[in-house]
């Protein structure tokens, strides 16, 4: 008797480390290089900020805050004040370097400070304050005036923008080979 034998019984499967490679693990590969440079870069940047400069004193930072808002009367000179409008944004510097200057600031002179009209200013002033960035309180010599400061919401949130644009201003250029 003759015994058919079928072409499956003859196959002999790969080997593991024969099987082709399928794209995903390729992208999988790519993805953890991906992470371990990033990582990297990470750990450089980490070791290049502790070397560094350290964190920025209240006095650097009350200098930056004051050289944007003078950049900011200055271009207000230059160009039609009505173009360009951040009341918000003006006030909030105001808020930071003013006060170092010795120039404290109550509804109307924050306004002015803003380049804004009285009753402009006041409507952003109560959304500031609304959003927990300002405080504002009696005047200790005049009590028909309340003087308008930084709350500490407000404070922190300036203070990390501008480390963020002193570090940006800071930033040593790359060395070049000779």
């Amino acid at each position: 008797m003759k015994r058919n034998v079928s072409r499956q019984d003859k196959l002999t499967p790969p080997a593991i480390d024969d099987v082709p490679r399928e794209a995903p693990m390729d992208d999988d590969l790519l993805q953890i290089d991906l992470r371990l440079g990033l990582d990297e870069v990470a750990a450089a940047e980490e070791e290049k900020l502790r070397k560094g400069p350290r964190r920025p004193t209240r006095r650097q930072l009350g200098q930056l805050a004051g050289k944007l808002y003078d950049a900011r009367r200055g271009r207000d000179r230059v160009f039609n004040d009505q173009l360009f409008g951040e009341p918000a944004w003006d006030m909030l510097l105001a808020l930071y370097c003013l006060p170092i200057r010795g120039i404290p600031l109550c509804v109307t002179s924050l306004a002015y400070a803003a380049n804004v009209p009285p009753s402009t200013g006041t409507r952003w002033l109560e959304l500031l304050l609304d959003r927990g960035l300002i405080k504002r309180g009696p005047h200790p010599s005049d009590g028909r005036q309340q003087l308008v400061g930084l709350s500490h919401k407000g404070r922190m949130l300036m203070e990390r923008y501008l480390i963020r644009l002193f570090y940006c201003q800071t930033v040593e250029a790359p060395e070049t080979d000779r």
